[in-house]
Parts: structure tokens; C-alpha cells; sequence
């Protein structure tokens, strides 16, 4: 499912370059494009994935970790997210000169963003107490992954928002590190099971 949903953000990517480069289009101005479509939907698959890796822990019986660290992250997401609502989301909604289609979009790539950053930070938490070693690397680079992209989807929501943004921008970073991060999570993940399959044999 992550799999899939990280094709969807290549499709979108490729998308995008598509429409600006070879079409020249401003892309502020004809937000939201096509690309913002499989942008959405990649979401969609993605957390299924990685709810679908914590229930699969949660249901096998190992431990879970310190409770209280996990009251603390609540309190510290809930904090992140009333912050983001009132400065980006509440302004967003209020702007009369911002169409609801827009406006639908402005929202959904924080508020998406969130819901992914809670279950890969929970599962890099949880990996983490098996040590520094390779179980917990996937994790700890998915999570760092999706907290850039998060970090680029908010600040990108307010410049182009404000008509701000454009390629190229510094926030470009923040989603180039994501991809690449998420990226090195497979690589790991495919040498933990290379051992895995050896040390059975």
C-alpha cells in the first residue's frame, strides 16, 4: 500500500513537470491541476499502510513501549495541529477570494499530512526499542520521510496560498528530502529482509 501510494506522488510529480515545463503553465494559477488529484489519492493508500503495520505489531503480542510517551505525543500533535488550524487553516477558510475547490485542497494536504506523520512516528517509536540496529532504520527514515514532506505540503500551502511560491523554492528541499528518505527506508528494509532470509537458511 505505501508502495503504491508513493507511485501515485511520482505520477503527480511527473504531472506537475509536465504542465510547467513542457506546457509552461503557471501552476499557481491553475491550482489545483491534475496532478493534485493523484497527490490527494496518494494519501489514501499510504496510511492504510502504515495502519496496517501498526494494528499488524499492536496484534502480535510484542510491547508497545512507555504509555506516557505516547500522552506526551499526543499533547505535543495536538499543539502542532491547533497551531496549523489557526494561523494556515482558519485564514484559508476565511478568505473570500479563495474558491472552494481551492480551499479544499489548501486544507486537505496538512490535515493528510498529519494523519501520516502520527502512525510513522508511533511505528518509528515502537521499532526503536529493539535498538539502533536495522529493524528500527526503515522506520526511523519513513518517519523522517514523511515529517519533511508534511513540513514542505504546510509552508506550501501558505505561499501558494498568498501566491508566493514558485519552483524552485527553498520548501522544494523539504519534499526532495522526503522522497529521498522515504526511498532509503526501502533500501534498508529490503537488506533487513536479505538477512533475514539468510540467517533462516
Amino acid at each position: 500500500m505505501i508502495f503504491i501510494g508513493i507511485s501515485l506522488f511520482f505520477i503527480a510529480e511527473s504531472i506537475y513537470a509536465i504542465l510547467e515545463i513542457g506546457f509552461k503553465l503557471d501552476m499557481n494559477s491553475t491550482f489545483p491541476s491534475i496532478a493534485d488529484y493523484f497527490w490527494c489519492g496518494a494519501y489514501v493508500p499510504v496510511l492504510i499502510g502504515l495502519s496496517m503495520m501498526f494494528y499488524g505489531y499492536k496484534n502480535s503480542g510484542l510491547p508497545l513501549g512507555n504509555l506516557k510517551l505516547y500522552g506526551i505525543l499526543s499533547i505535543i500533535l495536538a499543539i502542532g495541529f491547533a497551531l496549523t488550524t489557526y494561523f494556515l487553516l482558519v485564514p484559508i477558510v476565511k478568505d473570500p477570494d479563495t474558491d472552494s475547490l481551492a480551499k479544499f485542497f489548501y486544507l486537505y494536504y496538512p490535515i493528510a499530512d498529519i494523519f501520516l506523520v502520527i502512525p510513522a512516528l508511533i511505528l518509528m517509536y515502537i521499532t526503536s526499542l529493539f535498538g539502533a540496529g536495522s529493524i528500527s532504520k526503515p522506520w526511523k527514515y519513513l518517519a523522517f520521510g514523511f515529517i519533511c514532506i508534511t513540513l514542505g505540503d504546510l509552508i506550501y500551502s501558505y505561499l501558494s496560498w498568498e501566491d508566493l511560491y514558485g519552483s524552485g523554492n527553498f520548501i522544494d528541499l523539504a519534499w526532495h528530502s522526503g522522497y529521498l528518505l522515504i526511498g532509503l527506508a526501502g533500501l534498508y528494509q529490503e537488506e533487513l529482509i536479505k538477512s533475514f532470509n539468510t540467517s533462516a537458511k
